[in-house]
């Protein structure tokens, strides 16, 4: 099965909106968005954030982006996910307000899909390392070997904020109408793993 990278700020349409923060409303927590930790009664349902003032985009898209790497989509766009994805991941519903600090929409919702899935081959990615530890995946390729199991959405081990697809997501995100819009995606490479490729990922 083939897998597919999820862009998290295409920036092709700049009429689309964009957000710089995390919700304040969960403050010091926030950093649990990024890794893939559980929020649970961290995450209060009243959580919003606004479009940034340094772009005068408005319009509102199924994928929003934003700079702390967050995957946030549409009502429609999370159904989708919720009735295709078979792995623990929060839907956690967010309200966007516009530049004027007015709600914009309260039909959005951060997913996060919890934990992460150890799936590159190390060896074929690109990645950059300091003091034996991987700080930078520029070019990830996945290992066949290790895609047996894994969900239908989730994140990459090495690169928390790197969010992938499978071919079946990708196919029922297909089937909406109108197509989704803003939300661009990469199939990723595949090489099967070497022998003596066992470089530490930690």
């Amino acid at each position: 099965m083939n897998f597919y990278y999820i862009h998290l700020m295409p920036r092709d349409n700049l009429s689309y909106c964009f957000i710089d923060d995390y919700p304040s409303e969960v403050g010091i927590k926030s950093y649990k968005i990024g890794k893939g930790l559980m929020l649970g009664a961290d995450y209060p349902a009243a959580s919003r954030v606004y479009m940034t003032e340094r772009y005068t985009g408005i319009q509102l898209s199924d994928l929003i982006e934003n700079a702390c790497g967050m995957l946030i989509v549409s009502k429609r766009i999370k159904e989708t996910f919720e009735q295709v994805n078979n792995g623990p991941t929060e839907y956690l519903p967010l309200t966007i307000c516009n530049h004027k600090k007015r709600v914009a929409s309260t039909d959005y919702f951060i997913i996060n899909p919890l934990g992460t899935i150890d799936c590159l081959n190390l060896k074929a990615s690109t990645i950059t390392y300091h003091d034996e530890k991987i700080v930078q995946v520029q070019r990830p390729v996945l290992a066949p070997e290790k895609l047996k199991n894994v969900p239908h959405l989730f994140r990459i081990q090495e690169h928390t904020y790197s969010f992938l697809m499978s071919e079946l997501m990708l196919e029922r995100l297909g089937t909406l109408t109108p197509p989704p819009t803003n939300f661009y995606f990469e199939q990723l490479d595949q090489a099967p793993a070497q022998p003596g490729n066992t470089r530490s990922a930690s």
